[in-house]
C-alpha cells in the first residue's frame, strides 16, 4: 500500500541519515545485509528488539547495535498501525545494507 511504501522509505532514510553520522574502521570491506526487528506499539513508540548480522559484521563493527539501537530511539513517534479503527502493536523486519570500503 502506499502507507506502507512510504512508512518503509521514510523509516529508511531517518536511520540512514543517522548511521552516516559515524565513522568507521574497518579492516576488510564489508558489503552485508543486516536486518532489525522492529515493533511499532500502538502508541506509536518503535522499540529495536533484535539486530541480526553476520559474525564477520559483528567483530569489524561491534559498536553497530548500539548505534543502531541509537538511531531508533531518535525517530520520532510514528501514527501506529490501524486495524478496525483501533491502533495496533506491529513488527516490522527492516534490512540495512553496510557497505564499507578498507
Amino acid at each position: 500500500t502506499q502507507k506502507a511504501d512510504c512508512f518503509r522509505k521514510t523509516i529508511h532514510f531517518k536511520i540512514g541519515k543517522e548511521l552516516q553520522q559515524y565513522s568507521f574502521t574497518i579492516k576488510d570491506s564489508i558489503s552485508e545485509k543486516v536486518f532489525m526487528n522492529l515493533m511499532i506499539s500502538s502508541k506509536g513508540k518503535v522499540v529495536l528488539e533484535k539486530v541480526q548480522s553476520s559474525e564477520n559484521c559483528k567483530l569489524q563493527l561491534p559498536e553497530l547495535d548500539s548505534l543502531l539501537l541509537l538511531s531508533v530511539q531518535n525517530l520520532p513517534v510514528i501514527y501506529p498501525a490501524i486495524k478496525r479503527g483501533i491502533p495496533v502493536t506491529t513488527k516490522y523486519r527492516l534490512p540495512i545494507i553496510i557497505e564499507l570500503k578498507e
